[in-house]
């Protein structure tokens, strides 16, 4: 999918500066990553354990909890990106942190894969959704690095919306009827693991041509 109004192209300081930092890899399947990881200005991080509580991520004042995150990926047992997350996620997280699902000799997987694939444009894996306290907000395509899950999830939090990164970061707003729509399906296929109308969703879409206001950068 090129992208339609719903899909906003963030150009907010904080999502523009998690492209950079975030450095995506390849993937397989023709993934397209980005490439280079540089971080000049950056946000303000400060990572704190307890024993009696759980060890969180400040964020620019966005308090994360590292026990409430958990990873969605669709992978390829062939692919080393899949592999590498496959192993990096439950080392970072734990092992409950992450629920894959593998395409290869899977019908039911594959078809879901291609569901998201329709709905979004990604061709590649792994594609890896990352909820917090059971809200969707983000989904990656390729492999990225993952200790900084906390600041992607603290700039969707700071702008209500939802982050699909596929080479080009676009924010979906929770707030836009039409965006919210593609965000239940997508959560529908990572988190329920069921299927969705891709067509009715589609025409749903392009049936609702009322402004969102937001405009694509």
């Amino acid at each position: 999918m090129g992208g339609g109004d719903y899909m906003k192209k963030s150009k907010i300081g904080i999502a523009l500066l998690l492209l950079i930092v975030v450095g995506f890899s390849a993937g397989c399947i023709g993934s397209n990553g980005t490439g280079s990881t540089t971080s000049s200005a950056s946000s303000q991080v400060t990572t704190t354990s307890t024993p009696s509580k759980p060890a969180y991520v400040d964020v620019n004042g966005t308090r994360i909890y590292l026990n409430a995150i958990h990873f969605y990926m669709y992978g390829m047992k062939t692919c080393p990106h899949c592999r590498h997350m496959h192993e990096w996620i439950p080392q970072e997280y734990g092992e409950k942190a992450l629920t894959y699902y593998e395409l290869v000799n899977n019908q039911t997987n594959m078809m879901l894969f291609n569901e998201l694939a329709q709905l979004t444009g990604i061709s590649g894996v792994p594609v890896i959704a990352i909820t917090y306290n059971e809200t969707l907000y983000a989904v990656i395509e390729g492999e990225f690095d993952i200790t900084k899950t906390p600041e992607i999830i603290a700039v969707a939090i700071q702008n209500n919306g939802m982050l699909l990164f596929t080479g080009k970061t676009y924010l979906l707003s929770y707030k836009d009827p039409k965006a919210k729509l593609v965000i239940d399906a997508l959560y529908t296929i990572f988190v329920k693991h069921q299927s969705v109308d891709v067509q009715k969703i589609l025409n749903e879409l392009k049936a609702n041509s009322t402004s969102s206001g937001n405009s694509t950068g």
